[in-house]
């Protein structure tokens, strides 16, 4: 899957930075599953840094950013080629093709599969327009 939330600039990291992002990820499981063979198993739950990290960035930053956000899709139909790719994907039919150009409704559940397959990045939820996404698994 290409960035997780592929329409919000914040998320988005270089091709070199996704390569070393899961070769960093690659080491700390190799360490794990042998910590965890030598009887040392990982403690539970987070310690203190995190849990205010996680609350000052998710809770307070991004509840901020997102207060604006709404479940309709933006489909850019100049952008749009009408390859009927998001129609497909989309679990609960929110996508239709009108003509050449896709149209949504009001059932989207926030799953990106839309944004996250789109060819030529016609389509986003979060932001005005679609940054360019990286897909990690095309750079390994």
């Amino acid at each position: 899957m290409p960035d997780s939330i592929a329409d919000e600039k914040v998320l988005k990291r270089t091709p070199e930075r996704n390569r070393r992002l899961v070769q960093v990820a690659g080491h700390k499981l190799t360490r794990a599953a042998t910590a965890i063979r030598r009887g040392r198993y990982p403690r539970q739950g987070l310690g203190w840094f995190s849990r205010i990290a996680g609350f000052l960035t998710q809770r307070l930053w991004f509840g901020y950013k997102t207060r604006t956000y709404s479940d309709q899709l933006k489909i850019d139909p100049a952008v749009c080629v009408g390859c009927g790719m998001c129609a497909k994907l989309c679990p609960t039919g929110n996508i239709s093709m009108e003509g050449q150009t896709a149209c949504s409704a009001d059932r989207c559940t926030l799953c990106y599969r839309c944004v996250n397959r789109c060819p030529k990045q016609a389509i986003t939820l979060l932001g005005k327009r679609v940054v360019r996404q990286t897909g990690i698994e095309k750079h390994l």
